[in-house]
């Protein structure tokens, strides 16, 4: 098997946690990365040894393995992400926003998704998230929140997966964006490949996607989004046993 190289980030995505181990069918972007600073980490594994008496060579060596730990920092954030993940209320009003901080309040898992430029994507269905202000007040400083995304265990699957996201079966466009109002005509994605599309679909649980195939074609239609947030799905094509995964993207009203 040949090597996989990723490089670069593109973007990362947040939802509702899957504790059931199946990421959301609704995403979107969680702010403005910083660059560079998006890094998948795993400490060494812990070891326990055991040693007959007399004997430099350990008898037992057990391994126990870590979980990779994400993380990454976002640039000036406002008011509605430091209360999503830092903590924290609204204490101004609708259109005034403010936030306001005792350090009481829980912050609720979720579901990210980093996404490369080029080659491996990284899921985790159930991500404790802790987000901390690091803001340089000064004249050249920047207000940044710093993540650490810790994976956590699901019902079923695993706490995190890796799969290559940006190459396989080549496809035009590579990524599709409607806006908050419903399409019912669709825009297409167009596969270049020998053989037609054997499979298209968007994940069971984005019910406001609508996915169809015919020949080498597969045509994508929204309902409309309500809510004011964007959201994001993954489709997945299939054609000549390649995959692509082509994000969709809805504006929020």
């Amino acid at each position: 098997m040949g090597s996989l190289i990723t490089l670069g980030l593109a973007e990362i995505q947040v939802g509702a946690a899957g504790a059931n181990g199946v990421m959301p069918g609704s995403m979107a972007k969680i702010g403005a990365a910083y660059r560079d600073t998006c890094k998948l980490a795993q400490a060494a594994s812990e070891i326990t040894e055991h040693f007959e008496e007399g004997k430099a060579a350990p008898k037992v060596r057990k391994k126990a393995k870590t979980m990779p730990v994400l993380t990454f920092s976002i640039m000036d954030p406002d008011v509605q992400m430091l209360i999503s993940y830092i903590g924290g209320t609204n204490v101004g009003t609708e259109g005034a926003p403010k936030w306001g901080f005792d350090g009481s309040e829980a912050v609720a898992n979720k579901a990210i998704r980093v996404m490369s430029e080029q080659g491996l994507w990284v899921d985790i269905p159930n991500g404790d998230i802790e987000a901390v202000i690091n803001a340089d007040m000064s004249a050249k400083g920047l207000f940044m929140v710093d993540f650490t995304v810790t994976p956590m265990a699901v019902t079923e699957g695993k706490p995190i997966q890796a799969y290559d996201g940006t190459s396989g079966l080549t496809v035009n466009p590579t990524s599709l964006s409607f806006t908050a109002a419903a399409d019912t005509t669709g825009k297409t994605i167009t596969a270049t490949s020998s053989g037609n599309v054997t499979y298209a679909a968007a994940p069971s649980n984005a019910e406001w996607l609508t996915v169809t195939r015919s020949q080498k074609v597969v045509t994508v239609k929204v309902s409309a989004n309500t809510n004011s947030e964007s959201r994001t799905a993954i489709v997945t094509i299939v054609a000549d046993g390649l995959t692509a995964y082509v994000p969709v993207t809805q504006a929020g009203a």
